[in-house]
């Protein structure tokens, strides 16, 4: 019986070698995008609760929901019939 190493052919290598590229890339990939999102205002925005509770009490913003605002109707979320 032959060893099953000689029976791949070209095709196959490259094959096989794509894949390992296309493995590589995407590992590069995700890995640039965690040191992107490790870096300083690139995450979750932190909201500094106190400054913003001080703006409220100032009179620069209101403690209330916008006057525009409405809880969402089925035709809105996309639940309803048009």
């Amino acid at each position: 019986m032959m060893p099953f190493t000689k029976h791949w052919q070209s095709r196959e290598v490259r094959f096989v070698g794509l894949i390992a590229l296309t493995a590589l890339l995407i590992a590069l990939y995700l890995a640039e995008g965690m040191r992107l999102a490790g870096r300083e205002g690139a995450g979750h925005r932190v909201i500094d609760r106190q400054a913003l509770e001080l703006r409220i009490h100032a009179g620069d913003l209101s403690d209330h929901e916008a006057e525009w605002y409405h809880p969402a109707t089925p035709t809105e979320v996309g639940g309803g019939q048009p």
